[in-house]
């Protein structure tokens, strides 16, 4: 097929309650887009992540922290959506992958969290794909906030191609161990943002990756609560850019920060389109 979409019912009525309102109407605008009548876009309903991974992803004491937590079953299961699109997209099921999420993940480190993030749901996932026999990979963060949690599992990694692009300021460049951030300010429109896309994926040219992460937040839109400025005519361009930079190797969105629920319902679905290959539509 051409893109799996994961996704569960309990993302929508347990998902962290400034993210969970995006989801059910998201995917419904989805299912009444045609993209899912035929055999190249199928969804799959998501499972939890093996806690076996998720302890070995995370500290024992924020393990225990995260027992009582109320958040703490969706996350598993965002980290198990994510997973499975991943290994959709590892065993050639899929050439692309969407994952729908009911928590993000980007800030969660080995031993804390903040933000809506719990269980960092890429670094989970590449714990799993490296089982798999995978081992380099190309992380690109387009959520406005800092990738903070992520940068703590893959700052001297190697072997990952970390990118931030976020509404911070100034840019910080480590090629030896590829860790790439890139500040647009508070603000950033398409085109600042297009432009620091394109320029940040040349930089990723010559890392010789197995598989691409999109950490995507469409908070960045101009009616959500991030801060780039950007509009809907941003998703669908980014989309194709990171594709085009992908090429055949696998390429997984992951959903990530953003509430407005008009946002979500159009942005999710632009991009799920470019990656089917059926754009313009």
């Amino acid at each position: 097929m051409k893109v799996a979409i994961t996704y569960h019912e309990d993302f929508g009525k347990h998902g962290f309650s400034v993210l969970r309102e995006r989801i059910q109407p998201s995917f419904e605008r989805l299912m009444e887009s045609g993209l899912v009548d035929g055999v190249d876009v199928q969804v799959l309903r998501a499972r939890p992540a093996p806690i076996e991974l998720v302890r070995k992803a995370h500290t024992e004491a924020h393990m225990a922290n995260m027992e009582t937590d109320q958040y703490r079953d969706v996350a598993i299961l965002s980290a198990g959506s994510v997973m499975m699109a991943a290994e959709m997209v590892a065993t050639g099921q899929a050439e692309s992958a969407f994952a729908f999420t009911g928590t993000a993940g980007h800030h969660a480190s080995r031993g804390s969290c903040w933000g809506f993030c719990y269980f960092n749901d890429v670094a989970i996932t590449i714990l799993r794909l490296r089982e798999m026999g995978f081992e380099r990979f190309l992380i690109v963060d387009v959520d406005p906030h800092f990738g903070d949690g992520t940068r703590d599992f893959f700052r001297d990694d190697a072997d990952v191609f970390h990118i931030n692009l976020h509404s911070g300021s100034g840019e910080s460049y480590d090629p030896q161990r590829h860790n790439y951030d890139i500040g647009l300010s508070f603000n950033a429109d398409n085109q600042a943002f297009l432009s620091a896309l394109k320029s940040s994926l040349e930089l990723a040219g010559d890392f010789d990756f197995q598989m691409a992460f999109v950490i995507f937040g469409h908070d960045s839109h101009q009616d959500d609560y991030g801060g780039f400025n950007l509009t809907f005519d941003a998703y669908p361009r980014m989309t194709q850019m990171i594709k085009e930079a992908v090429g055949d190797k696998g390429l997984v969105f992951v959903l990530s920060g953003g509430s407005c629920v008009h946002v979500g319902e159009r942005a999710i679905t632009d991009v799920i389109h470019v990656l089917s290959g059926r754009w313009p539509y």
